[in-house]
């Protein structure tokens, strides 16, 4: 259905009550009422086309009206998946999905707050717009290489693994996003469902390269968590920035040879417990 259908249908009652009023007027002029008088029933009759007539322009420009709406709210939509999302998102990670409020988002992006409700229905809608267009289901090119790559899982999960810090420490949406997800985990919203959601065809993905290193089934329990600890040490240098700055005033995650630093550490502490885990898988 779409948003067109939507709009028709809020005023369709017009064009119905025009066209019943035109047969009413038909009906009176060729039976008439015998309790009245000829004259009254001929301007009763006429009353009614006109009338009948002037409801179906008015559903007539009504239509017209819609159409150009639905023209411009199309218009709207490539530019608030840029520039609303990244407000949205922006406030979110600030404040929270409770303190998060839909006038501050739309301050921040310049947007009127009937559009934006028109369009997600309320907070929940956006905030469930946000993950999910911000989520590992919008892939980077080099992320879907390194996934794709399956003749050298242990490069593949390098290049993942830089990719991915780089990508959640680096500033813009992904810094946001991290900050968003990690609240999520702590305290769930609604929208829980559907991050799983978004999230369960890479988890998938992580887990069969993990288990290819290793010699494990994706859905083995090892494999789970070898996993959960790669993900582990990327997010403790993004939930735990501030701390951080306190425990290690020389670590700055803004500056690239250091983030790079911090990732190709993940990169050899994670092979090398996965290699001395399939070590050991291997001699069982």
């Amino acid at each position: 259905m779409t948003r067109r259908h939507v709009h028709l249908r809020r005023f369709d009652w017009i064009a119905v009550a025009g066209v019943v009023a035109g047969i009413v007027g038909a009906v009176l002029f060729k039976y008439g009422v015998e309790s009245m008088p000829v004259v009254v029933t001929l301007i009763a009759a006429a009353v009614l086309w006109y009338l009948g007539f002037a409801m179906l322009l008015l559903w007539s420009f009504l239509c017209i009206l819609a159409s150009g709406a639905d023209e411009n709210a199309s218009k709207l939509r490539g530019w608030v998946r840029d520039k609303f999302i990244e407000a949205a998102g922006k406030v979110f990670a600030e404040v929270g999905f409770d303190a998060a409020t839909v006038q501050k988002i739309c301050s921040l992006a310049g947007i009127d707050v009937a559009i934006v409700n028109s369009q997600f229905g309320d907070k929940l809608g956006i905030y469930t717009e946000v993950i999910r267009s911000s989520t590992f289901a919008q892939q980077e090119p080099a992320i879907e290489a390194a996934f794709a790559d399956s003749s050298n899982p242990r490069e593949a999960l390098r290049e993942l693994i830089c990719q991915w810090f780089e990508r959640t420490s680096n500033g813009g949406i992904p810094s946001w996003f991290a900050r968003i997800m990690s609240t999520e985990m702590a305290r769930p919203t609604p929208a829980l469902d559907r991050v799983a959601q978004a999230m369960g065809t890479n988890y998938l993905r992580f887990r069969t390269l993990v288990g290819q290193i290793i010699g494990c089934d994706a859905n083995d329990v090892r494999t789970r968590m070898c996993v959960h600890s790669i993900v582990g040490q990327i997010l403790h240098y993004v939930q735990s920035r501030a701390m951080l700055s306190r425990l290690w005033p020389e670590l700055n995650l803004d500056h690239e040879a250091q983030r790079r630093a911090i990732a190709e550490h993940i990169v050899a502490f994670s092979i090398g417990g996965l290699t001395a885990l399939s070590d050991e898988a291997g001699r069982r």
